[in-house]
């Protein structure tokens, strides 16, 4: 869907001369300004293009920041930047704006970089709000995920084309407490680490795995640690890796044959993966997986764990799913769930479904937001029908929570609340499973999702929040590599359509230009399961922030390096030194 692309570029068109400054007493209220000496309150500067941004001196006690737009200009923000030495699990800004005559928004922004010079780990902006007009001095906030490999903070008001605005009495906290009175964290690199020390606590703390055997003795220790919780999520640092899909099958029959799982879940469309059980008795697999997977898992290792999972899920009494949107076959599904063609109101609200989707293909935004709100009432309007009838059972109310959320930013949208991003919706889905079922769950998704803590940009909050949500009963274990092949797509946007007939193609991955956490790795053997728990109890600190690859779908590039807490980040990890590309089933 084209919602997909909406966003804002103004993360991208900030530009950064700034003042570094890293005093204690941050100067958040634009208070110490001397107009005949300043042109902005001290340690404040500019981005964009307006010329006119400066201070305002209020009365003797009181100055403010002021942003005045441009003719030729985009946008003006007054911004502040400080460290990021604190530890802590949600920022927040909190400031009051005045303004007038604004023809296109006003507002509080936020970001938070990490190491990385062109994408920032965090970015919230009130821009999407279209505040407009004129007002008094009113008080606004906004909030992000503090991730933990942040290294600078940056907050200002900004102002669109046209009007001017006035800011003052800014506020930071993290976690509710005022980053005025935060006491400051060491910030512990991995270049900077003892590195003997380092290697020799990953050597106390691990267990060597073979995986060419097939019963490999190397994971029992990880079976033992996992098979009491209710999720584990098995990950990987690309999509492409073979090894991974063969650990991933190794592990999770073991979970299911010794430990009583009962739902594997995929990063993978849920209503797809929900056509593919039905008819998984009727039509060849390669027929399925080439219908309802994502090219990148059109391959010969997906096909074997499927395979498995076709002759051995009525002994084990197991179900597949996946926990990403349902966009393209909803309503087939719905149709298929459902007694439709003799509830004649049941038929008709589906009818009007039919509809409304039918017209949702368009590439203005304001059109397929309001198209969209639509289908998302008409699967509101089934919901309470089937309720109204006694007909909602709970495997018809799992499909509609699914396609609810897949449309619930075009109602934040609507009603001018925060986006949820797609790693907080699939959390949800799984949640969901959990909290609506007795059974444990096995998710299959990448190391990006499933880390205990925010990677970027809100990349994690799947494994964040479903780490907050049951605890020591989520259970994730990171797989990756330093060398070898891997496979990819070239296509941008993998759930653009429905038509998954990508070729997958191969590629090696890039060396490393610096000490990456896979480098230290790699000192401590060939392949093994590096147990995060020990590890942190011999280092005292898991708080050591390094590079790690992470791969997606696509061809490596220069932004698949992510500075974590590696140790922080995952429960269990399991390190291949080499490892191959998947075998595609169609090229």
């Amino acid at each position: 869907m084209s919602f997909k692309k909406t966003c804002f570029l103004l993360i991208i068109t900030i530009v950064l001369p700034f003042t570094v400054h890293s005093q204690k007493n941050f100067n958040l209220n634009f208070d110490d300004f001397n107009p005949s000496e300043q042109k902005l309150p001290t340690g404040w500067f500019k981005w964009g293009n307006f010329e006119n941004i400066s201070g305002e001196k209020i009365n003797s006690e009181n100055s403010v920041g002021k942003v005045v737009s441009d003719k030729n200009g985009k946008f003006g923000c007054i911004t502040y930047r400080f460290p990021a030495n604190y530890a802590g699990d949600t920022i927040k800004l909190t400031g009051k704006i005045k303004y007038e005559n604004v023809k296109e928004f006003v507002g509080l922004l936020m970001r938070i970089d990490g190491e990385s010079k062109t994408r920032a780990l965090g970015f919230k902006s009130m821009q999407n709000l279209k505040i407009r007009g004129t007002s008094d001095w009113k008080e606004y906030s906004i909030q992000l995920p503090y991730p933990p490999n942040a290294k600078y903070i940056f907050i200002g008001g900004i102002l669109g084309k046209k009007g001017v605005a006035w800011f003052d009495d800014f506020k930071v906290t993290i976690d509710g407490v005022n980053i005025q009175d935060l006491e400051e964290t060491e910030r512990v690199t991995l270049k900077d680490y003892d590195g003997g020390k380092l290697a020799s606590a990953i050597s106390k703390s691990s267990y060597q795995v073979d995986i060419s055997k097939i019963e490999n003795l190397g994971i029992d220790s990880l079976i033992e640690k996992s098979g009491d919780k209710k999720i584990v999520a098995i990950g990987e640092s690309t999509h492409g890796t073979s090894d991974f899909y063969r650990l991933r099958e190794l592990i999770t029959k073991r979970l299911i044959t010794e430990k009583g799982f009962k739902l594997v879940v995929l990063e993978s469309t849920y209503d797809d993966i929900e056509l593919l059980n039905e008819k998984l008795d009727e039509r060849s697999l390669d027929t399925l997986m080439r219908k309802h997977l994502f090219s990148i898992y059109q391959t010969n290792e997906m096909k074997s764990f499927l395979n498995w999972y076709k002759d051995n899920r009525s002994t084990y009494n197991i179900s597949f799913k996946g926990c990403d949107d349902s966009n393209w076959v909803y309503l087939e599904f719905l149709k298929s769930k459902t007694d439709f063609k003799n509830d004649k109101e049941l038929n008709n609200l589906l009818e009007n479904l039919a509809s409304h989707i039918s017209k949702s293909s368009t590439d203005n935004l304001k059109k397929e937001v309001k198209i969209f709100n639509t289908i998302y009432n008409d699967i509101l309007a089934i919901e309470n029908h089937l309720k109204s009838t006694g007909t909602l059972t709970y495997e018809i109310e799992e499909v509609l929570f699914n396609i609810k959320n897949t449309f619930i930013n075009y109602l934040h949208i609507k009603n001018n609340e925060p986006f949820q991003s797609r790693d907080e919706i699939m959390a949800e889905r799984i949640s969901f499973l959990a909290r609506n079922t007795n059974e444990k769950i096995i998710v299959w998704a990448h190391n990006a999702h499933i880390s205990n803590q925010i990677i970027s940009n809100e990349i994690g909050m799947m494994g964040r929040n479903l780490k907050k949500e049951f605890g020591e009963n989520y259970y994730s274990i990171g797989l990756t590599t330093l060398d070898g092949t891997y496979s990819y797509m070239e296509e941008k946007f993998i759930n653009e359509d429905h038509i998954f007939t990508e070729q997958l193609k191969t590629e090696r991955l890039k060396p490393n230009q610096s000490t990456y956490w896979e480098d230290i790795l790699g000192q401590n053997g060939n392949s093994f399961f590096l147990d995060t728990s020990i590890l942190y109890e011999i280092l005292n600190t898991n708080d050591i922030i390094g590079p790690t690859k992470l791969i997606g779908y696509g061809k490596e590039t220069e932004d698949d390096g992510y500075y974590i807490p590696l140790v922080k980040n995952f429960d269990g990890l399991i390190f291949l030194k080499t490892t191959r590309a998947t075998t595609p089933i169609f090229n």
